[in-house]
């Protein structure tokens, strides 16, 4: 058991220490992007990107966290795509929603903008999801955001896609079946960093 362990922790450990934050959260109302690239010039590899969309709910306000993986010299992109991890560090999420926190007034404000539908009444980061609150580089290129109106805040639910369309009708989608309303796109951006 203890070797099981000990061969655990040396190939987490890699993926921890290649998790750090390489921007901070930008303005979410970022228009006029082209498709982002993956490949940068001959044989530069972009690097995974995993980009997190949080809400700080009481100001209405929502972010968008973009951190890089950089991948192993020896990555081969499949589809002019490398892959992102299989399994994402609880350290990814935890970095995304302290940047968040970093802008809101009250660090409890902040949640994923993917929410349940008992956000309504419960309005917690319990409430949220981080896994669904995200997209990888390697799987969309765009990400977007669908809100129903729940009083003086917006009960939000997050969708990727290959282009914008798709994105779009992904998080509209996903936000009418979970909140049971009419939701209205309120952002889309590309995972991937022009």
């Amino acid at each position: 058991m203890r070797t099981w362990l000990r061969r655990g922790a040396i190939l987490v450990l890699p993926l921890l220490a290649s998790a750090a934050s390489r921007g901070a959260p930008l303005d979410f109302n970022l228009l006029g992007y082209d498709k982002p690239t993956v490949l940068e010039g001959v044989g530069t590899v972009r690097s995974c990107t995993i980009t997190y969309l949080l809400e700080d709910y009481v100001a209405n306000h929502t972010y968008a966290s973009r951190m890089q993986f950089t991948p192993s010299p020896t990555a081969v992109p499949l589809h002019a795509r490398v892959a992102c991890p299989s399994l994402v560090p609880p350290l990814v999420a935890d970095t995304a929603l302290n940047l968040c926190r970093s802008h809101a007034d009250k660090a409890t404000d902040c949640v994923f903008a993917d929410m349940s539908r008992e956000f309504q009444d419960k309005p917690e980061l319990a409430n949220t999801s981080e896994s669904t609150s995200r997209c990888m580089s390697d799987q969309a290129s765009q990400i977007a955001i669908a809100c129903a109106d729940s009083g003086d805040s917006a009960v939000c639910n997050v969708g990727c896609g290959e282009d914008g369309a798709a994105a779009i009708a992904a998080a509209r989608s996903r936000c009418e079946a979970t909140q049971q309303k009419s939701c209205t796109v309120t952002g889309l951006l590309p995972v991937s960093a022009p």
